[in-house]
């Protein structure tokens, strides 16, 4: 029987679930497998995976750990509930071998094994791991006297052995996934062994924890801060590190941007470093962590055709193609100055332009031939249709932006030359065909350094 949920509930979990089918999209699967126990945590995974993705190309993933009298019992309910949801079902059997790190080491290993058998290499599967696991996984590491890498606990998204592990409920808190799962109606199991104060996450969960809610009500969102300063110090000192600053050399672009190629391996914890790293060598402040996160999801994980932008400064971050560029606030081109073969001039809102000289006449689609009368810039009106020179054929300039790639915010700045209403040139890409300068003639070149990089 369904539940209502608070106005600001909803609101919250309509955001969540915008935010999950977003991340889902950008693990580029045609198949997710979720861990399911059976329990509410798990359940509610399994019923938000399939509302978010084809419910055919879903896999359940459930493991019978051979622990309890109820396990077979388990098993069809779990099978029972992939039934009516539509989605795939793999029951397996295990031999829980426990050994000197106890039995709930024992039970994760037998599970990660399971999983690594199953899922063929680049799949994803989806865990349930919540706010509360993640506190008393923090808690466990320090009694354990981990140091930082291990206190930074459980990361939302990571690689294990062939395929990836995404963790996307770690914002929510159980209290937080059982009201969501009773306002959907969902049916779920209780696993009795979750009272056995004699392990220790269960201790920690019963006896200790619920200490800490009584005088730090808060105590769960306070320590899930630390945990991201210790994620956020560790990766602030990778970043000053030889290995990330390698890696941005080889990322660094001509113009300043971040190529973004070959990025399946990188943690969120890494990307972020990497962002870090990259705005401090191109003279930006470094945002708050919350911020680069939010350049992160929205910039770095946008579609391949989508133009995201995040505000930064004066200026903003813009993805084009396999990169992604700081770009400078511009003013809207003002008219254009008159043409110089002397000097380069500033085109406000274009950048700095001219014609000089050229004495190269290797490449001679960029040569300009010399005395054309009534030289003018103009900015494009739309329409135009030129042929390069080189070229057999006509095409129109929108196009050959786009071929010659053109970041799409300079696209209506480019600096078109013209001789009277006679197109000769565009900015420093080509001469038009029919303008270039002979072989052994003088010629001139365009020069176009654009406002988006010039101080």
């Amino acid at each position: 029987m369904e539940s209502c949920l608070s106005s600001s509930s909803s609101q919250w979990y309509s955001s969540f679930l915008t935010d999950f089918k977003a991340e889902l999209a950008q693990l580029k699967s045609t198949q997710l497998y979720v861990g399911y126990s059976g329990g509410v945590d798990s359940r509610l995974l399994l019923e938000l995976a399939c509302q978010c993705f084809p419910a055919k190309q879903v896999t359940a993933i459930h493991i019978n750990h051979g622990l309890s009298a109820r396990a077979e019992e388990w098993a069809q309910h779990c099978q029972q509930q992939c039934e009516l949801l539509g989605c795939e079902f793999i029951g397996l059997q295990g031999n829980t071998v426990v050994n000197g790190a106890g039995l709930e080491a024992a039970a994760r290993t037998l599970r990660y094994e399971k999983f690594a058998e199953t899922i063929p290499e680049g799949g994803v599967l989806l865990l349930a791991h919540h706010l509360d696991d993640q506190v008393e996984t923090f808690f466990l590491r320090l009694m354990r006297g981990a140091g930082v890498h291990g206190l930074k606990a459980m990361a939302s998204l990571s690689r294990r052995d062939h395929y990836q592990l995404f963790r996307p409920l770690l914002s929510l808190s159980k209290a937080q996934l059982i009201e969501w799962a009773e306002h959907l109606g969902l049916a779920w199991i209780e696993d009795d062994s979750n009272d056995d104060v004699l392990l220790d996450r269960n201790y920690l969960r019963h006896n200790v924890l619920p200490m800490l809610e009584a005088r730090w009500p808060a105590y769960r969102q306070r320590i899930q801060s630390s945990i991201d300063l210790l994620a956020s110090g560790n990766d602030a000192a990778i970043s000053q590190s030889f290995v990330v600053e390698q890696e941005l050399q080889h990322r660094l672009s001509f113009d300043q941007g971040l190529k973004l190629v070959q990025l399946n391996d990188f943690s969120e914890a890494q990307m972020l470093s990497l962002l870090h790293a990259w705005l401090l060598k191109i003279g930006q402040q470094v945002p708050s962590k919350q911020r680069l996160k939010e350049i992160y999801r929205a910039v770095i994980h946008a579609r391949a055709d989508a133009t995201p932008e995040v505000r930064l400064g004066q200026g903003a971050i813009r993805r084009h193609g396999p990169a992604i560029y700081w770009v400078a606030d511009m003013p809207e081109p003002a008219l254009p100055p008159a043409v110089s073969e002397q000097e380069l001039q500033y085109w406000a809102g274009v950048g700095w332009v001219g014609l000089q000289v050229s004495a190269d006449k290797q490449d001679p689609t960029l040569s300009l031939q010399t005395g054309l009368p009534n030289l003018n810039w103009r900015l494009r009106s739309g329409g135009e249709v030129i042929q390069p020179a080189g070229r057999s054929k006509s095409r129109d300039l929108k196009r050959l932006l786009q071929e010659y790639r053109v970041k799409p915010w300079l696209r209506y700045r480019i600096p078109l030359l013209y001789s009277g209403d006679q197109l000769v040139a565009v900015a420093d890409l080509f001469v038009v065909q029919g303008y270039q300068a002979g072989i052994n003639d003088p010629s001139l070149r365009l020069v176009w350094k654009n406002s988006a990089n010039a101080d």
